[in-house]
């Protein structure tokens, strides 16, 4: 069993902030739904479209914003509680490691013929 007993904070709140960045890019277009409809609906000039164009542009970042604070504060928190109560046990299966074995080649017969010794230079004597 593998416990988690922290968290960093500010790795924590850089992953919230794209998260909810991206769910923001998400949630944009349906709010140029509502003005995108009353045109087609014959309005000739819908009441709001260019503040719906404002808000569907600067949702993500505020979504981003959020998301980096609500990361940064909920992991502040999970630490504070790890800290006193234990933190989250987690069971971890590691698969076994694989060990490599080269192809092993087949050796000639003359390869298995040891080397003549090395040649001794006479002594001068």
């Amino acid at each position: 069993m593998t416990t988690i007993r922290s968290v960093r904070v500010f790795s924590a709140a850089k992953v919230n902030a794209l998260l909810y960045g991206i769910l923001g890019l998400l949630v944009a277009p349906f709010i140029l739904l509502g003005p995108g409809l009353a045109m087609l609906g014959g309005s000739s000039r819908p009441n709001g479209f260019g503040g719906a164009i404002f808000v569907a542009a600067f949702i993500p970042f505020c979504y981003a914003i959020f998301g980096f604070i609500a990361g940064a504060l909920m992991a502040f928190i999970y630490n504070a509680i790890a800290h006193a109560v234990g933190g989250i046990e987690v069971e971890l299966q590691v698969p076994p490691p694989t060990i490599f074995n080269p192809p092993q080649s087949v050796a000639p017969a003359s390869a298995l013929v040891e080397p003549p010794p090395p040649q001794v230079p006479p002594e001068i004597g």
